[in-house]
């Protein structure tokens, strides 16, 4: 029985990934605080990794958060000491894990309207969450493991059924908040929960793929068009615009930096694309439609 090992196993994508491996018949296991989980305890992971096929990490803070001092701290660490234990397990195991998935984030990207960001063309952008990823990535791709391939998977937003961020897109909408946010030009990457799935069994059966690689659709969309379909979607006739200045105040309101909302993202997935991934669910409209109907 092939063996898979999530670390931040109980949150929204782990849970996710948990059902869909068990559904394939892996056996899971689940690293977390939470009882009735394997803890993080270094003789409790090397235990957990041993002769395992893949190890994804997960853990960590939710950046949608106010970036205040203490958060900061706590991103940093929630992000840096989860991946240090594990790849100081790594080493320490008999019969290390075939692959090791961290998860990473597309904020490292300038934010762009015009100009998609790949795996090969990145554009940096020079804030905080930036340079969080790039600190955390450094300190992943830093571990030193032959007989481990590592992967470093820069997600965009994750949209997933009753969870997530198009729970709460949704209820904006049914609270006929819908419309277009700021000027509704900026750049939304996305991708499917399944997908996101199927891109982790992709690189278990690609041993040629490491390093870095963009997770998300090969379609990304304004925010007005996003917005325009949701509310299709949902059968919801019209959509009150938010401005710019307004989403500045909610995202203060609902605890969240401004520029999660507001920025631009626009990345392609092309070393997924250029090793033949065919995505389930490429286009924002069948993807609303399955996850929404």
């Amino acid at each position: 029985m092939k063996k898979v090992v999530i670390a931040g196993g109980t949150g929204f994508i782990g849970s996710y990934l948990a059902i869909r491996f068990l559904q394939l018949g892996y056996n899971v296991v689940i690293i977390s605080r939470q009882p009735g989980h394997t803890s993080w305890r270094p003789k409790h992971l090397i235990k957990a990794l041993e002769d395992s096929d893949l190890v994804i990490n997960l853990a960590g803070k939710s950046i949608n958060c106010r970036h205040t001092k203490k958060n900061r701290q706590i991103l940093i660490e929630s992000r840096t000491n989860s991946t240090t234990w594990i790849g100081n397990a790594i080493k320490a195991c008999e019969n290390p894990p075939k692959l090791w998935i961290n998860a990473s984030a597309s904020g490292v990207y300038q934010p762009s309207k015009f100009h998609a960001m790949t795996e090969e063309r990145a554009d940096f952008a020079s804030d905080f969450v930036a340079d969080l990823v790039l600190h955390w990535e450094s300190i992943f791709l830093g571990f030193n493991l032959p007989e481990t391939r590592q992967v470093a998977l820069r997600t965009s937003v994750v949209l997933g059924r009753d969870k997530g961020a198009l729970k709460q897109l949704a209820f904006l909408c049914r609270g006929g908040l819908g419309g277009k946010l700021g000027d509704g030009k900026q750049m939304f990457s996305w991708i499917h929960i399944e997908d996101y799935f199927r891109i982790v069994l992709f690189l278990l059966e690609n041993p040629s793929i490491q390093g870095i690689c963009n997770c998300t659709s090969p379609n990304p969309v304004m925010n007005e068009k996003l917005m325009k379909t949701l509310r299709k979607t949902l059968r919801i006739p019209f959509g009150i615009p938010t401005p710019r200045f307004a989403a500045i105040i909610g995202a203060a309101i609902i605890g969240t930096e401004p520029e999660l909302l507001l920025n631009s993202s626009y990345l392609l997935p092309k070393i997924l694309l250029d090793n033949g991934y065919e995505f389930l669910f490429p286009k924002i409209e069948e993807t609303l439609s399955d996850l929404l109907n």
